[in-house]
């Protein structure tokens, strides 16, 4: 290489030496001093306190709907003269009702390059109970989870399945998520936040089923117009394994952004199941019968977890505290976690359901 060559290339090494120690001086200005809008790339996006160490404390209230696969009660048919099969049925799935649950959150700021650790838990839990009656002419089967065996003909095990009337059902949903982490919130630009972080994701999932079949009428033959049919599920799930997201934050200006939040974690740890079905009959040599089953297996199951929403951030005492406010959408699936038992002879685990939740989330968040 030339000398005139060495020379030009030392020269351009010196600029853009000169220009990032220039940006990395601007974005460690005085804490009362400094504007978002004199940050240059990558500058810390958090509040600036006078303080060197900060601590946040975070709590959102949560009101939202979660639904789960494998969860089918019964199958519908108006075919009520044939009940050895469905003739055009139906797929019955519960309803879910929506409920409260909650979030909330600690973190710790270091002095060093203001890189923080997180700690953020989430709880929900829904109940509810409902039922179906038909019209005249239809009826209910027990759903593929049931095991109709229990409640056939005791001539023909696998023959003619009773017909019912009415369905009553209740329904339990506890889903549970903690997550440890760190980052360093960072300023892309003067007004965009992107800032990614990785930690430790737990989850704790807990799913309930009664399912009650009942018919109106009560005949001696019990086989086509009475009887009792019941199923119990209960699924639960726990699991430890790593997490990664981003969080970002688009400033409009007055304190107000658009917000988003997103994390995928993939857990590791045991899925147990429990199916119990068990029929009462009128009459018969047989008026009680019952079948339960247990299975317990460990998997990895993934987590994933969205937020869309607006925020609002202030600082205030003179830059010794600072506070926001949060609003918006969250959406978020635990895959592999309801794993529901088909309750017959040859049983097995449904592979692939899991849970999902949608809700609404205000969150209010104090950094001092």
């Amino acid at each position: 290489m030339s000398i005139k060559k060495l020379g030009l290339l030392f020269g351009l090494v010196g600029v853009f030496s000169g220009v990032f120690a220039g940006d990395d001086n601007s974005c460690k200005k005085d804490g009362k001093d400094k504007k978002m809008q004199d940050c240059s790339s990558l500058c810390f996006a958090g509040p600036h306190l006078d303080e060197d160490n900060a601590i946040n404390v975070m709590g959102a209230a949560i009101y939202g709907v979660a639904n789960a696969q494998a969860t089918e009660v019964a199958l519908y048919t108006t075919s009520r003269t044939n009940a050895n099969f469905p003739e055009g049925g139906q797929g019955i799935n519960p309803y879910e009702n929506p409920a409260w649950g909650f979030k909330v959150g600690l973190g710790y700021r270091a002095t060093h390059d203001d890189w923080q650790i997180q700690g953020r838990y989430t709880w929900f839990k829904s109940t509810y109970n409902g039922s179906y009656d038909t019209a005249y002419g239809g009826g209910y089967f027990p759903s593929f989870y049931a095991n109709s065996a229990v409640d056939t003909n005791p001539a023909n095990v696998f023959g003619t399945v009773t017909l019912y009337n009415n369905v009553q059902y209740g329904t339990y949903t506890l889903l549970q998520a903690l997550n440890v982490y760190l980052f360093r919130p960072t300023l892309v630009t003067a007004l965009l936040e992107i800032s990614p972080y990785f930690g430790v994701d737990y989850i704790n999932t807990t799913r309930r089923q009664v399912v009650v079949f009942t018919n109106d009428i009560n005949a001696s033959n019990a086989y086509a117009n009475g009887g009792f049919f019941r199923t119990y599920d209960k699924n639960q799930t726990w699991g430890v394994g790593p997490m990664a997201g981003v969080s970002s934050n688009w400033y409009l200006g007055y304190d107000v952004g658009i917000y988003a939040d997103g994390y995928f974690g993939v857990t590791y740890g045991n899925a147990r199941s429990f199916s119990q079905s068990f029929a009462l009959r009128s009459t018969g040599a047989n008026p009680a019968s019952s079948s339960q089953i247990a299975n317990s297996l460990y998997q990895y199951a993934p987590h994933m977890n969205v937020q869309l929403g607006f925020n609002w951030s202030h600082t205030f005492d003179n830059e010794r505290a600072a506070a926001s406010f949060k609003a918006g959408y969250e959406s978020q699936y635990f895959f592999q976690v309801n794993k529901t038992l088909f309750n017959s002879v040859g049983y097995f685990a449904t592979n692939g359901a899991g849970i999902g939740l949608q809700n609404l989330v205000l969150q209010v968040q104090v950094d001092f």
